[in-house]
């Protein structure tokens, strides 16, 4: 068997937790073979991010080329992309049509410095993506107005997917009516809710970048985008469950893609 090959944008984490650490560990989990483009160095831990430094933009547009040039890419996601120009040199990629099945995951951090560029070079990029994954502080940056209730979040999703997203999924971990997470699903002009138990667990570290990146990786294997999301979704309710015990760090930890823990995945 010849595995399907998903290209990662984005910052490499020191701690092993998110970013590209995060997606190569998702892809092996799934067996797909991982490529990446390395756009920041992430020095952290599980308690505080200490730097981020940027990759020169060129250097970015040669790992990007590089991939492309050669590797049969089935889909692509992207994680943090820390300044203006290279959110704007990846859309200019996206706009020629070289990115399928763009999953794009607006990490929009303090550590990404100021957010007004680079929500104006994301506009160049949003009409390109297949699934958009914000959560609510994303999406409150993105839309310009806070994103706080499940009817807010369906809102926002609409607005956004009037920038050109075919779907678009804020997700609200840390938002819980009762005993339950909420996720909310835009596509084909209606909202819908995502609905699963609440995981009670601090090792959270990566379930954003572990969504974006499965969700690219079913695009990859054929899935529509209903089902694609709706199965990333319960793989990250699944990872977080399985880790909930693990210490790693003094701060919030990793999840368990590769069902370590539970030895369920399959």
């Amino acid at each position: 068997m010849q595995p399907t090959v998903v290209l990662t944008i984005g910052a490499s984490d020191s701690s092993g937790s998110s970013g590209l650490q995060a997606d190569l560990r998702t892809l092996a989990a799934l067996r797909m073979h991982g490529a990446s483009v390395v756009t920041a160095v992430l020095a952290r831990n599980t308690r505080d991010v200490a730097d981020l430094y940027p990759q020169p933009t060129n250097v970015v547009t040669a790992q990007l080329a590089s991939v492309l040039e050669d590797l049969p890419v089935a889909a692509v996601k992207t994680g943090i992309l820390p300044t203006p120009e290279t959110a704007v040199a990846i859309a200019a990629r996206a706009r020629n049509g070289a990115l399928p099945n763009l999953v794009v995951d607006p990490v929009l951090t303090a550590a990404t410095g100021s957010r007004r560029g680079l929500i104006a070079a994301y506009e160049r990029l949003l009409p390109h993506a297949s699934v958009l994954t914000p959560n609510r502080e994303e999406a409150s940056a993105l839309v310009g107005w806070p994103v706080v209730t499940p009817e807010d979040m369906a809102t926002a999703a609409s607005q956004l997917s009037a920038r050109g997203p075919r779907c678009v999924v804020i997700t609200g971990g840390d938002f819980a009516t009762g005993s339950d997470a909420i996720d909310v699903v835009w596509a084909e002009g209606e909202a819908r809710m995502l609905q699963s138990p609440r995981i009670a667990s601090r090792n959270t570290d990566g379930s954003g970048a572990t969504f974006a990146t499965a969700v690219a990786a079913r695009l990859a294997a054929a899935d529509d985008m209903d089902t694609a999301v709706s199965w990333a979704k319960g793989f990250v309710g699944r990872a977080i469950g399985d880790a909930a015990e693990w210490r790693i760090g003094g701060g919030p930890g990793p999840i368990d893609q590769f069902g370590w823990s539970s030895l369920t995945l399959r």
